[in-house]
């Protein structure tokens, strides 16, 4: 009778064992909490990206004089009668 109280005893701790020591158990985790955490720190880079961008997206839609320094400065957009000259950068 006292054999038949200890199977479950016997059984639960076989699981556990296994779940620990088993190739999908307790290395497996880790490395899953190892990927989280580089994970949610991508998140929290990629947020922090997203709010500068949405704060340039509204400058640019807001500002008309952000929109043309942007415009004159990456695109090397003039106005109407301006005359772009450039200089050769190796000048003796």
């Amino acid at each position: 009778m006292k054999f038949l109280r200890c199977i479950p005893l016997f059984f639960g701790l076989f699981v556990w064992f296994y779940a620990l020591f088993s190739p999908k158990g307790l290395p497996e985790f880790l490395k899953l909490l190892i990927v989280k955490k580089a994970l949610e720190e991508e998140i929290t880079e990629l947020k922090e990206q997203n709010k500068l961008l949405q704060e340039e997206l509204r400058k640019i839609k807001n500002d008309p004089l952000y929109l043309e320094h942007l415009a004159r400065s990456q695109l090397g957009m003039i106005r109407d009668g301006e005359i772009l000259i450039i200089l050769p950068s190796n000048l003796p």
